[in-house]
């Protein structure tokens, strides 16, 4: 069998003629015929029933076939539309992802460094949310990413970045800033997890770094707290300054992207008490070892993000 054998069995399945998905195929009704009978003998399975005055319909046999099938020319499709990618790409090239809220500061930098640095490679630049940059990432469809990943593929390469700290960025009237107390080893006001026990929060939706960090950073000090859910960095920042919901993020050093926010309201979580997650850099394995690599690497050190 053959994944032009199963394009013809789909054809039939389409037009619910054998006669019909010849014509549409442009081939012979009887070399269909001789395709669905090999198949048919392959597995020792009846595809359609034959019944005379019926349209032509699936068998049981032949809905689970076709079923597999259908992944299976899902599955040969995405290979060769990734091939292609692979050939028409540039090797001088590399697309680069990051998160929106990143990205506002990194890439502008890091754009000038880059071609200052290494006029013989060009960066291409994208945004998006850390599970679709992942895949990207796992899909070909991007070279590298910067993300806070909670997720790991054998087939990707990570390198860490950065460490990542729990933020908190409190409803207006919110009591959670009175709470906290200066430390050392904090950039911002710190809390202990036990302080939010009262707090509503708006979060992002599963799937992200920092409902991850939400979920186990709750459930390993057992707390359930009330919270709502919304997909844009801004419109959680506006259900904080409404004085509703606090804002509850993962970021490094100085709270990523907080433009216009009251930042006398920013805390943090003890370092004792938070959940350990880092920002890293990803690519496909093999990928690390290449010059354009090392030379995103090298801006990204140098570049203030």
């Amino acid at each position: 069998m053959t994944i032009d054998d199963l394009k013809k069995i789909n054809a039939v399945i389409e037009t619910g003629s054998i006669n019909k998905a010849a014509e549409k195929l442009f081939i012979a009704q009887p070399a269909l015929s001789r395709c669905i009978r090999r198949i048919e003998e392959e597995y020792n399975i009846e595809l359609f029933d034959r019944s005379k005055g019926k349209k032509i319909a699936l068998t049981k046999e032949g809905d689970i076939f076709i079923h597999a099938a259908s992944e299976i020319m899902l599955v040969h499709d995405s290979m060769v539309l990734e091939l292609e990618r692979h050939r028409q790409r540039d090797s001088s090239r590399v697309i680069f992802g990051t998160a929106p809220q990143q990205a506002i500061f990194l890439y502008g930098n890091m754009m000038r460094e880059f071609y200052m640095r290494y006029p013989d490679f060009r960066l291409e630049t994208v945004s998006g949310s850390t599970q679709t940059l992942h895949h990207d990432v796992l899909n070909g469809q991007i070279d590298i990413a910067l993300i806070n990943a909670v997720e790991f593929y054998d087939s990707l390469y990570y390198e860490k970045q950065a460490r990542l700290a729990t933020h908190i960025y409190a409803a207006r009237n919110s009591p959670l800033p009175s709470k906290a107390v200066r430390r050392e080893d904090c950039l911002y006001p710190a809390v202990t997890v036990e302080d939010l026990k009262n707090e509503k929060f708006v979060i992002n939706y599963p799937g992200s770094a920092s409902r991850s960090v939400f979920d186990r950073l709750m459930a390993a000090h057992g707390l359930h707290p009330a919270f709502i859910e919304e997909k844009g960095m801004y419109q959680r920042l506006k259900a904080a300054d409404e004085g509703i919901y606090s804002y509850f993020m993962i970021a490094t050093g100085e709270a990523d992207s907080m433009l216009g926010a009251d930042m006398s309201r920013m805390v943090q979580i003890v370092p004792e008490e938070d959940v350990e997650s880092w920002r890293y850099l990803v690519c496909r394995k093999g990928y690390e070892s290449t010059e354009i690599y090392r030379a995103v690497r090298k801006c990204l050190e140098r570049t203030e993000y």
